[in-house]
């Protein structure tokens, strides 16, 4: 039997289902509660990057990786075989 009938089947049944309303379910010191106090998005996330000096650690770190992974290639072409 092919999945996608399956799929089908229960994508079916799970839209039939019956949800319980969720109005006046709250407890009555959530419904009086303040709302939270909003925080600037600027303020969460710091000061900005430098997109010049990241990419320059980026491109420096790449660099040093295929520095590293061109050494290991050539100890592995030059390794003896047994």
């Amino acid at each position: 039997m092919k999945p996608l009938p399956l799929l089908v089947l229960f994508l079916t049944c799970a839209a039939c289902a019956d949800f319980s309303e969720l109005e006046g379910r709250e407890l009555p010191n959530v419904r009086s509660a303040a709302y939270p106090k909003l925080i600037p998005v600027q303020d969460i996330l710091g000061p900005p990057v430098d997109p010049v000096s990241e990419a320059a650690e980026v491109e420096e770190d790449l660099t040093a990786r295929s520095e590293a992974l061109a050494k290991k290639a050539e100890a592995l072409q030059n390794a003896e075989i047994n």
